[in-house]
C-alpha cells in the first residue's frame, strides 16, 4: 500500500490502484496504518512550507488544511489523469483522507493545555469527526466546525454550514452555536443547516433538541421527525421525512419539490462548481430526485429533460451556465 500511496499523491495512480485505495481508506479499522503512511509527508512538509515558531497543533493543521485545499483545486485535473468520470464517492473520500487522519492524529497526541480545533471543509467534499466526548459528527461541504479538545466542563461547538450530530449522552448538555441562533441537547441524533445564504433549519432524528434564537427570544423544543426553520424572525415547526435532510452523510442527495435556485446552490456544494444563471427565467420551477452516483453533468441533463432549461460546463474553470431553452 505505501507504493500505492506514494503513486496518488503524485497523481500517478491508476484506475485499478485508484480503487484499491479508496477502499483501503474508507474503513476504519486501517485508521492507525493511514496514519503512519502519512506521517513522512507530514514531516516533510513541517520542514519547508508552513509558518515558522508555529506550535505543533498549529504546524499540523496548516499542513492538512493545505493538502484540503489542493486536492479540492485539483480535483478535476487528477479525474482527466485517471481517465474515469468523476463521481460523488470519488470526491468524498478525498476529505475523509485528510480531515479525518488530522483528527486521529490529535487523538494520539495529548495537550497540556486547551485547544480550540477549526476543521474547514471545502466545495466537494465531506468528512466524519469523533468529538472529544465520543460524540460524532458529519460534516457537509463549505462547512466549519470550531470546538475545544476538552469536554469536560462543556461540551460545545462553533458551526458555520450544515451538519449531522451523533451526540453520546451525557449530563453536561451539547450545545451547537450558529450565527442564526442555539441547539441545546443531552444524548440525540439531528441535523442543522446554517449556511450564511440557506438560512437555519433543524432537524430531529431521534431524542429531543431544544433550539433557542436569543435575537428574538424564541424557544423550540423538538420531537423526532420535527422541523424548526427560521422563517423572518420566527420559528416554524413543521413535521417532515427526516431522509430528505440527512441523506447528505450517506452520499446521497434527496429532494422534493426543490425550488430550483435552492437545488442550483446545493448543486455548487455537493459537485464544487459555480453556477451561474438569472434566478428570473426560472421562477416557478422545482425539482424532485435522487442523485448518489451521478456526475455534475448528468445531473444537468436531467435537470434539462425534466424543464426547459439547458446549460454549457466549462470543465477547467468549473462554471456551469445555465439558461432556459428556446
Amino acid at each position: 500500500m505505501n507504493d500505492i500511496f506514494k503513486r496518488y499523491l503524485y497523481s500517478k495512480i491508476t484506475p485499478e490502484e485508484f480503487e484499491e485505495f479508496s477502499d483501503f481508506v474508507m474503513k476504519d479499522e486501517n485508521d492507525r496504518a493511514i496514519y503512519d503512511l502519512m506521517t513522512p509527508e507530514w514531516n516533510l512538509s513541517l520542514q519547508t512550507e508552513v509558518e515558522p515558531n508555529a506550535g505543533k497543533s498549529t504546524v499540523f493543521q496548516q499542513v492538512i488544511n493545505q493538502i484540503l485545499q489542493d486536492e479540492a483545486k485539483n480535483a478535476i485535473r487528477k479525474v482527466k489523469i485517471y481517465s474515469i468520470g468523476l463521481r460523488v464517492a470519488a470526491i468524498l473520500v478525498l476529505g475523509l483522507i485528510f480531515s479525518g487522519l488530522w483528527f486521529y492524529m490529535q487523538s494520539n497526541k495529548a495537550s497540556e493545555y486547551h485547544q480550540t480545533q477549526t476543521v474547514s471543509i471545502p466545495y466537494g467534499a465531506k468528512t466524519k469527526l469523533a468529538m472529544p466526548d465520543g460524540s460524532t459528527v458529519w460534516l457537509n461541504s463549505g462547512s466549519t466546525l470550531s470546538y475545544s479538545n476538552d469536554f469536560s466542563q462543556k461540551r460545545e461547538v462553533v458551526l458555520k454550514g450544515e451538519a449531522f450530530f451523533e451526540v453520546q449522552k451525557g449530563k453536561i448538555p451539547f450545545e451547537v452555536n450558529t450565527a442564526f441562533g442555539k441547539i441545546r441537547v443531552l444524548g440525540t441524533g439531528f441535523n442543522v443547516l446554517a449556511y450564511p445564504e440557506s438560512g437555519f433549519v433543524t432537524t430531529l432524528v431521534h431524542g429531543s433538541v431544544q433550539v433557542d434564537i436569543e435575537k428574538s427570544q424564541q424557544q423550540k423544543m423538538l420531537e423526532p421527525g420535527e422541523q424548526v426553520e427560521l422563517v423572518g424572525d420566527n420559528l416554524v415547526k413543521s413535521k417532515v421525512d427526516t431522509d430528505l435532510f440527512t441523506s447528505w452523510k450517506d452520499g446521497k442527495m434527496i429532494f422534493k419539490r426543490e425550488p430550483f435556485n435552492n437545488l442550483m446552490k446545493r448543486l455548487e456544494r455537493w459537485f464544487n462548481v459555480k453556477i451561474e444563471y438569472s434566478p428570473d427565467d426560472f421562477k416557478g420551477l422545482w425539482y424532485s430526485g435522487t442523485i448518489e452516483n451521478e456526475t455534475i453533468t448528468e445531473v444537468m441533463d436531467m435537470v434539462g429533460t425534466a424543464a426547459p432549461v439547458q446549460f454549457t460546463f466549462n470543465s477547467k474553470t468549473r462554471i456551469i451556465k445555465v439558461v432556459p431553452r428556446k
